[in-house]
């Protein structure tokens, strides 16, 4: 199972479901899942929707075997406890994928897109929640930040 947080209009939950065999579209905006899901039908897909900020996911322990964040993370407000909460819902092994933009002009990040976000504290946030580092792929002005859930993370422990 794929989750998509942070799922917005469905970019990246609709082609995630042509090819993965159970797709889950997060948002915190009714908006963006009405138009995502909207999208879905239009591409002929099954996608499940869920309206969630985060710290409360309706979805089993250790059922989920890639959450991806796409110009995401950087508006996780309870970022801990968000992560914590990946955490629970990963299998064990699990990947976590954080693509943001980590390079380039400041002048108009934030207001043209996404904010320029230092992709260590990326990693020394997801490491401090209980997420291995693996790789960093740079990837023209974003870097995609990969970590695994770690056999020792235990929801709650820190």
């Amino acid at each position: 199972m794929v989750v998509d947080f942070g799922c917005g209009a469905g970019f990246f939950a609709v082609p995630l479901a042509k090819v993965a065999g159970k797709t889950i579209a997060i948002d915190v905006s009714s908006q963006m899942l009405k138009r995502a899901a909207s999208y879905a039908t239009k591409s002929g897909v099954m996608v499940e929707f869920i309206k969630s900020d985060g710290t409360e996911i309706r979805l089993g322990d250790e059922s989920v075997d890639l959450i991806l964040l796409y110009h995401v993370f950087h508006e996780v407000e309870d970022r801990p406890k968000v992560l914590s909460e990946f955490l629970r819902i990963m299998k064990p092994a699990g990947k976590l994928v954080v693509v943001e933009k980590t390079r380039g002009s400041s002048i108009f990040s934030g207001r043209l897109g996404p904010p320029i976000i230092d992709e260590m504290e990326v990693t020394q946030e997801t490491e401090r929640a209980g997420f291995a580092h693996v790789e960093t792929i740079p990837h023209r002005k974003d870097s995609i930040i990969i970590s695994q859930k770690m056999a020792s993370a235990l929801r709650g422990s820190s």
